[in-house]
């Protein structure tokens, strides 16, 4: 065969297909642009994100898990059930590894203040938690306006975040196994969708 001929049909065939590109379009697969300008610890919005230190001297920032389950514990250090939910973390983020990041955010240490970077060593190092974040924060990441802080009515409080960064659910209190149980729940809900 001529390769004249076979260069000149591939040439034909190459301008067909970018002249159907560019007629019908195409598809993209490179995935959703977090960009949400507009955000608030409201359920249904895209929470605003947030830096801060965890128990090992690492930033930790929320957006860097978009298309994870995101639990949010908002804790206090004197704060019995508070403790008992801590025991479950470093079982729970082992169990469902990268499917979910399980962030303790520490509001007060056992003498009501902000905690510090030794509080929340201790935190860890009390009940186990090595692959999961600890954080100090502060009263002024919570706020009963969703605009300006995370909601808290009771110790803890879990909020829930789904892998496209929509605030889904929110908990107060602990009761042994219903982290769990709203993790398979959240799990299982996925669509892919965004």
């Amino acid at each position: 065969m001529d390769w004249k001929l076979i260069l000149r049909i591939a040439v034909i065939i190459t301008l067909m297909l970018l002249l159907a590109n560019s007629v019908f379009g195409c598809k993209s697969e490179a995935g959703p642009i977090v960009d949400w300008d507009n955000c608030s610890q409201q359920i249904g919005d895209h929470p605003c994100d947030f830096m801060l230190m965890d128990q090992n001297g690492e930033e930790f920032n929320l957006y860097d898990h978009h298309g994870k389950i995101i639990i949010i514990d908002l804790s206090a250090m004197w704060c019995g059930p508070c403790q008992l939910a801590a025991l479950e973390v470093e079982e729970l983020q082992k169990k469902y590894g990268d499917k979910i990041a399980y962030v303790t955010i520490l509001i007060e240490n056992i003498n009501y203040n902000p905690p510090t970077k030794a509080d929340i060593k201790k935190w860890a190092k009390a009940f186990g938690i090595e692959s999961a974040p600890v954080l100090a924060g502060s009263r002024s990441i919570i706020s009963s306006n969703p605009d300006i802080g995370w909601p808290l009515s009771a110790w803890p409080q879990f909020h829930i975040i789904d892998q496209n960064m929509i605030f889904v659910e929110s908990l107060r209190g602990f009761y042994p196994g219903r982290m769990e149980e709203t993790i398979k729940n959240n799990l299982e809900g996925d669509t892919g969708a965004t």
